[in-house]
């Protein structure tokens, strides 16, 4: 039952969720800055240079080590294989081919 509950509540959260940003989102500019972000209001409203800072501040997101993330992403032995160039060719005798958007040279006659 608590499952159940618990199912229930994440689904009312996400929902409530895009109802917000799709119905609420509006714009504030500030000294030739554009805000965008959502919450329900009505009629015209203004916010505090602090309340903007939050919001500009919740709203962007920095990863300063992307490297980190690369070293721990769980598929990184997929990534690493599929990115590793092959060694033999895949039909035997055969060379490797190039993707190429040249066409190949005309004819003369």
């Amino acid at each position: 039952m608590k499952r159940i509950i618990g199912a229930v509540c994440l689904l009312v959260l996400f929902v409530a969720y895009q109802t917000s940003i799709t119905a609420f989102t509006h714009v504030h500019y500030v000294n030739g800055v554009i805000i965008t972000h959502s919450h329900p209001f009505h009629g015209k409203h203004t916010h505090s240079k602090s309340e903007l800072l939050v919001i500009g501040r919740l709203s962007t997101f920095q990863a300063p080590e992307v490297d980190v993330y690369e070293d721990l992403h769980p598929m990184r032995i997929l990534l690493a294989v599929l990115e590793a160039e092959q060694v033999s060719p895949l039909i035997k005798g055969g060379g490797k081919q190039t993707i190429s958007l040249r066409a190949p040279p005309a004819l003369a006659a």
